[in-house]
């Protein structure tokens, strides 16, 4: 490997480092496959080298055998996890709030170089992300589409671990090609 290949590993990892727990043999407490097609699925993705950027390639060929029911299985090992995840660190907190959880999930990454607005409104909070390593490192890596799957996809999961009375809405992601992610954290009626 070359020095720029040894910084997109190191980056690759760094940024994702929880997903080679959570693809892996012993998350059947939590994961309930529909059937054994996906229980297949779920095993060649614990085949998978997750902390090297080469991941990338092996999702594509995965995708290339399994089709769209790869991208379901990795919904489920995001929503479980992430669901479980954001639980038991709402456990550890007295407040389940909007501005709770931004404390939490977006006030550490200004220091890992995210950029962001935070607008209260009567309804809810809007966020605008206008830079996020995660979208850049997935250019970097060309893995934009599976960091968007990997990453962006547990939002919706990490508000209902949280709290389960809160609501999310996003319509724009910069994984997808627009100038911003638009969070919008509401409370349910």
């Amino acid at each position: 490997m070359n020095d720029q290949e040894n910084a997109a590993a190191d980056a690759f990892f760094t940024h994702v480092f929880w997903l080679d727990g959570w693809f892996a043999y012993d998350q059947d407490d939590i994961l309930h496959f529909a059937d054994q097609g996906q229980r297949t699925i779920f095993d060649a993705l614990t085949t998978l080298d997750w902390k090297e950027p080469v991941v990338i390639a092996q999702l594509d060929a995965l995708h290339e055998r399994f089709g769209a029911r790869l991208l379901k299985v990795i919904e489920l090992v995001m929503a479980e996890n992430t669901r479980r995840d954001w639980a038991e660190i709402a456990r550890r907190e007295t407040s389940h709030m909007i501005d709770d959880l931004i404390r939490l999930l977006w006030e550490p990454g200004r220091g890992k170089g995210f950029e962001y607005t935070v607008e209260a409104r009567e309804d809810g909070v809007q966020m605008h992300c206008t830079y996020c390593p995660y979208a850049e490192l997935g250019k970097r890596i060309n893995g934009t589409k599976w960091l968007y799957h990997l990453l962006c996809g547990a939002d919706p999961y990490i508000v209902e671990g949280f709290n389960p009375a809160m609501g999310f809405r996003r319509t724009k992601t910069l994984m997808e090609g627009h100038e911003c992610c638009d969070h919008f954290y509401f409370m349910k009626e």
